[in-house]
């Protein structure tokens, strides 16, 4: 209804009610009833409707659920114009809404809003359709399990063209089939989608609207693609924009979403450094980079992806691994910066794009690691081949900052976990991991650029330590002969580590009954492997030796029947001094072997560096 602001004699007459406060008191109470912000455990945060229900409107956060919703105003929005148009304008600015498209209703839902709710809408999410990671069930705007999982694009199960690895029954079902020219669905969602940006385009603010787009089209559908990105091409200008093309990497479907994503944000392209309408990327990088001098074309290069997260680089032997890979330590950012380990927090938005702290919602997962898909909210780290491949020279300078600028594990144990030991036997290969790194993986004329190299063995007992005339001791030994003159030891820091599990109660089974006899037998095995590293300390006065040598090695009867009966006549903190000085004792006599004179100087000049990753976390990325 209208409000009247005069008698019909022309007297003034007073406005009603809450008209009467100023418009920061009204905003308070609107805040108050509920119209924007919701508080979850003393914490303020957006509430998301689910424009697609049947109800119209479906609060989607979990932690809200026993909340009354849009009834606790929607009085408000019949009183009349002026408390409407505020109320309206308030909600679709505050709050964020998503729809997903159904083959009955369409997007007929986000077509119905009014011009006035239009104008003011701040964030929306479109799901066109959704292979993973985008569900309708509440709590599912962030990550999903599926996101993570071993992409299996192998013979389908049934026919069925879904992934087959990674979804349980619990929401399996919810993923969509990728949208492909034969998709009996397709013409009608693009059409749908189309139309959806046209009226869009008529009411929303220029600069203001941030929006989402989940389209999971088939592997190398272009076509289908370009077709749903012409809908970036109707719309004004986005405050944001972040679009999700495929389930899994494709490079051009890739290239297609960044484009789209940059020209909805008003970002020329042919602006961008070193780039021009028509060059391509490619002949553009090598002039605009080459003729810049080499310490700054260096110092430019390790603000790249050359330089993983967490600043280290791993290799482990396998049949069915030949390629570096990097581990991501468990983080849980999300609920504050005290629930991640401090020396690895800093990795984290480099790993967990879709992430926000609590309570703030999430947008879901647009990362480009792991889907074809544009964010300015995903900087994830990313294999940087293509650095690699522009020319001779950013060849040799890409190595040199890879090499230099991150630490090498190189992890020489079965399956995929670091902790796993080798069953009961003798060692299975001709050759540890280490060796076959040193000379077969690494460039030769990288070796020099080495920094920091990290050699793991798997837990060793006195049942799967390699023989004393094992081949593989003969080729340890010829290896760091050969390796010697090739590195460049005064700026080269060594680890050697035995991966025990840092759990006491987790060791390896057969080290329960092991003996005192049984435990000098893996000590002798401990002292086989760090002979020849001996040949790497250098002499007294510092000259041609290791920069730095450390040494984690656990003491074999830590998991013994023996240990336990010691222990359990000790209190808590005893026990923990003396398994710890059990290991810092073969540790210290481990580094005094290796560096001789010049321990006692090494070891007081320096903090030995941070635990690796591989002790926290579980391999992510091969590259």
């Amino acid at each position: 209804m209208e409000i009247e602001t005069a008698h019909p004699n022309g007297a003034p007459r007073p406005l009603p009610g809450i008209l009467q406060l100023t418009s920061e008191t009204r905003h308070r109470i609107y805040l108050y009833l509920g119209v924007a912000q919701r508080r979850i455990y003393g914490k303020a945060a957006p509430i998301i409707y689910d424009l697609g229900d049947p109800s119209r409107f479906k609060i989607v956060n979990s932690e809200s659920q026993f909340d009354d919703g849009p009834a606790s105003f929607h009085s408000l929005l019949l009183s009349c114009r002026t408390i409407s148009s505020e109320v309206s304008a308030f909600l679709y600015s505050a709050n964020w809404f998503v729809i997903h498209y159904q083959a009955r209703k369409s997007l007929v839902a986000l077509r119905a809003l009014t011009p006035n709710a239009l104008a003011s809408l701040a964030n929306l999410k479109i799901v066109l359709n959704q292979g993973s990671c985008h569900r309708r069930e509440p709590g599912t705007m962030g990550f999903e399990e599926c996101c993570g999982r071993i992409w299996a694009y192998k013979q389908p199960l049934n026919g069925s063209p879904r992934l087959l690895y990674g979804c349980g029954a619990d929401h399996g079902d919810a993923h969509d089939y990728p949208l492909t020219a034969a998709s009996p669905p397709t013409e009608d969602v693009i059409e749908d989608w189309l139309k959806t940006a046209a009226y869009l385009a008529s009411y929303i603010t220029p600069g203001q609207l941030e929006l989402s787009l989940v389209c999971d089209v088939g592997r190398g559908d272009v076509e289908i693609a370009r077709r749903i990105l012409d809908g970036f091409r109707l719309l004004p200008r986005l405050k944001d924009c972040h679009i999700r093309l495929c389930e899994t990497r494709h490079p051009q479907l890739q290239q297609l979403a960044q484009e789209a994503a940059r020209h909805a944000r008003g970002i020329d392209s042919s602006k961008l450094v070193g780039r021009s309408p028509s060059s391509s990327s490619s002949s553009s990088l090598g002039p605009s980079l080459l003729s810049l001098p080499p310490e700054i074309r260096l110092r430019i290069l390790q603000y790249t992806d050359l330089i993983t997260p967490s600043k280290e680089v791993m290799w482990k032997k396998s049949s069915s691994v030949v390629s570096y890979y990097i581990q991501r330590p468990p983080c849980y950012e999300e609920w504050g910066p005290s629930y991640c380990p401090p020396h690895c927090n800093q990795g984290c938005r480099f790993s967990h794009c879709w992430r926000t702290i609590f309570p703030q919602p999430s947008i879901g997962c647009f990362c480009s690691a792991r889907h074809t898909a544009a964010s300015s909210r995903c900087k994830c780290w990313a294999p940087p081949t293509p650095l690699f491949l522009v020319c001779r020279t950013l060849y040799a300078e890409a190595n040199m900052v890879f090499y230099r600028g991150n630490r090498f594990i190189v992890i020489d144990a079965p399956g995929t976990g670091s902790f796993q030991g080798r069953p009961p036997g003798d060692y299975p290969h001709k050759s540890f991991a280490a060796s076959h790194f040193l000379k077969k993986v690494i460039p030769p004329h990288c070796l020099t650029h080495l920094r920091f190299l990290e050699v793991v063995f798997s837990v060793l007992t006195h049942e799967n330590r390699p023989r004393d005339d094992h081949p593989a001791f003969q080729d340890w030994d010829d290896t760091w002969d050969w390796v010697k003159g090739k590195l460049n030891l005064p700026t080269l820091t060594l680890r050697l580590a035995v991966a025990a599990h840092p759990d006491r109660g987790r060791g390896p089974p057969e080290s329960w009954e092991m003996t005192r006899e049984q435990g000098k037998m893996v000590l002798a095995t401990y002292n086989r492997i760090i002979l020849p590293l001996q040949r790497l300390g250098g002499t007294s006065d510092g000259g041609g030796g290791l920069a730095r040598f450390y040494a984690s090695l656990p003491w074999p009867l830590k998991w013994s029947r023996e240990a336990t009966r010691r222990l359990a006549a000790m209190d808590r903190d005893a026990r923990s001094e003396w398994l710890d000085s059990k290991d810092r004792e073969i540790k210290i006599r481990a580094e005094r072997y290796v560096m001789g004179d010049r321990y006692n100087h090494v070891s007081t000049t320096g903090a030995e560096p941070q635990r690796s990753v591989w002790a926290w976390g579980t391999l992510d990325l091969y590259f």
